[in-house]
């Protein structure tokens, strides 16, 4: 059997169009020896890797080198992208927020759910003001301010928007997070009374002074017959002295006003914190959690019964 590259010389001799195409190739290869040998998909955004985020390449002016490798792989355009990606999704499992709403957007919170026009003008301008925290995130936090979203009304949408602000600040800005209940601060810090805790109550606490964004839900509600008001506002003392000298951003969700906080934080210091660092937001005094399950149930009667 003739060598392969004297089948291709007696080609090129005996085929002067064969030969044309070959010497079009060699110089295409001499001029441009590199050749992107990934496939190009949807799935990649910028549609040029096929979504892995790696883009295979080929040196054909090595091909005949020993011990050097003609083939190597780089980074596309979508990968610093979708590592960034990653570590928002690992933010946001990490963060606390209610997985109800750990897709809430500001966006999507919607004034017209709510069935009175008092409702709904209250409910512009809290998404109003929700966007413009989102917005302008880097002067709020270089003064330290967030907001504290009111409504004495069970269900109006307080959590709701408060979640949204989290997801857009961890999407947007890549802020480090913690969204925790109240009444779950206080369980965090009592758990290291425990004998096997392993962690102090200084060091809890640390963790929510220093976070860049905390989110307080459902402040003033703390009492239960385990926790005492005195313990909660020491407590919450410690976390908001601390943030609001480092001008950290927290944002609170309440059922009373911050000027109401006197009467629950009798000894005064929590409210004027919290007074001095976040602006207060209404909400409005309905609810739209029992309109959304009556409409969420008749959707599934439909879906079961026909």
């Amino acid at each position: 059997m003739e060598p392969i590259s004297q089948v291709i010389k007696d080609l090129m001799n005996n085929n002067p169009e064969f030969a044309k195409r070959m010497s079009a190739v060699n110089e295409s290869l001499a001029s441009d020896p590199i050749e992107v040998l990934t496939k190009p998909s949807k799935q990649c955004p910028v549609m040029k890797c096929d979504g892995a985020g790696w883009i295979w390449m080929k040196d054909w002016s090595k091909r005949h080198l020993r011990n050097v490798s003609d083939e190597w792989k780089e980074p596309c355009e979508c990968y610093e992208q979708m590592m960034k990606q990653r570590v928002i999704d690992k933010k946001l499992d990490l963060s606390g927020i209610p997985p109800i709403f750990q897709d809430a957007t500001v966006a999507s919170f919607n004034p017209n759910k709510y069935l009175e026009a008092d409702s709904r003008e209250t409910a512009i301008v809290a998404k109003k003001a929700a966007e413009n925290l989102v917005k302008n995130y880097q002067a709020m936090k270089n003064i330290g301010k967030g907001l504290y979203l009111y409504s004495s009304i069970k269900g109006s949408g307080k959590t709701r928007l408060a979640s949204s602000i989290a997801n857009a600040l961890v999407k947007v800005h890549g802020v480090d997070l913690i969204f925790i209940k109240a009444n779950d601060l206080l369980s965090q810090v009592k758990k290291t009374y425990g004998k096997e805790s392993l962690q102090t109550e200084d060091q809890v606490i640390r963790m929510f002074r220093e976070v860049e964004v905390l989110v307080i839900d459902d402040v003033s509600v703390e009492k239960t017959k385990e926790t005492s008001m005195t313990f909660a506002e020491k407590i919450l003392y410690d976390v908001t002295d601390y943030r609001l000298e480092h001008r950290k951003v927290t944002i609170f969700t309440s059922n009373r006003t911050i000027e109401d906080l006197a009467k629950v934080y009798t000894e005064g210091r929590v409210k004027s914190r919290i007074n001095k660092m976040s602006l207060e937001v209404y909400m409005p005094e309905e609810s739209i959690r029992d309109q959304e399950a009556e409409s969420e149930n008749a959707e599934l009667e439909r879906m079961i019964f026909g």
